[in-house]
């Protein structure tokens, strides 16, 4: 297995570091997977089985990387699957804010290492000074490829997009101070509201005039737990309880540049999360419903 990558802008260098920093925050292994036209990020729960994976990354190369080489074990199994401390890989990265180029490639230390070399303005002198970060990784076996392929989930009922990231984050911020689990209800309608509710507050944030992606409705109605609007249709509102911590730690996502982020919930038991940028970079972030 072979892997050599070049950045030389800054611009690219500067959104590859926002994006590992982002995904240290969500999780602290990762699995970086390589193939012929993009790179993936890919964060699953232990022993989740069948459930998709907590975040889900693509980064087109081409867009990235002035060079790309790749060479997996053979012809049939192009792909290279590495498993990766995503807090060391952040911190390496830290440097390219003021870089001149970036080097990654798969190299045999003690260990199998993904090495960064990166070369830096010299304070003194028109010469570069260079930087080596090795990464110990962990070459994950064939037979466990098939857990770390792209996520199949439900259709979700309603798709919805969200309004800013920090104005989100700063409400949900304030909601977790008073209670860990916050409902998320969205409307084919084009609203949306956050809900927390424990035996002494209950605290309802509403948002409107979304734009609605997708609606497969009408939704089953029974046993809602969220508030409804007066002469609300409830046959066109979906809602899922989910952790509020997993729900505020994707919103840390808002330092990537995007232009869009989109909310798709299958009712009572999903939340997919989905940003995109102008890169054609998909963050996915998969949280499971709580139910009692």
């Amino acid at each position: 297995m072979k892997f050599r990558g070049v950045m030389i802008d800054a611009g690219p260098m500067r959104e590859f570091t926002n994006i590992v920093t982002t995904i240290s925050k969500l999780s602290k292994e990762c699995v970086l997977r390589l193939s012929d036209d993009k790179l993936y990020f890919i964060v699953s729960e232990e022993n989740s089985g069948p459930a998709p994976p907590v975040l889900w990354c693509e980064i087109p190369q081409a867009i990235f990387f002035s060079e790309y080489q790749m060479i997996g074990i053979d012809e049939e199994h192009k792909d290279i699957y590495l498993g990766i401390t995503s807090a060391n890989l952040a911190k390496s990265l830290v440097t390219l804010k003021s870089a001149k180029t970036l080097k990654m490639k798969l190299t045999k230390k003690q260990c199998p290492c993904l090495t960064l070399e990166i070369d830096m303005p010299s304070v003194t002198s028109q010469q570069t000074r260079q930087v080596i970060h090795d990464i110990p990784v962990v070459v994950v076996p064939r037979k466990l490829w098939t857990e770390f392929h792209e996520p199949r989930v439900q259709t979700p009922d309603l798709s919805i997009e969200l309004p800013t990231l920090k104005q989100l984050r700063t409400t949900i911020d304030r909601m977790r101070t008073m209670a860990q689990e916050v409902v998320i209800q969205a409307s084919a309608e084009g609203w949306l509201t956050l809900q927390i509710k424990t035996d002494i507050v209950k605290v309802c944030t509403w948002f409107k005039d979304l734009r609605v992606e997708a609606f497969e409705g009408p939704i089953d109605d029974s046993d809602s737990e969220s508030e409804s609007r007066i002469n609300e249709d409830m046959s066109k509102v979906c809602h899922c309880r989910v952790d509020a911590k997993k729900f505020s730690m994707f919103l840390s996502a808002d330092q990537i540049s995007h232009n869009r982020t989109i909310c798709s919930i299958v009712h009572k038991k999903l939340v997919i999360l989905c940003l995109h940028t102008q890169e054609d970079v998909k963050l996915q972030c998969f949280i499971t419903g709580i139910v009692y």
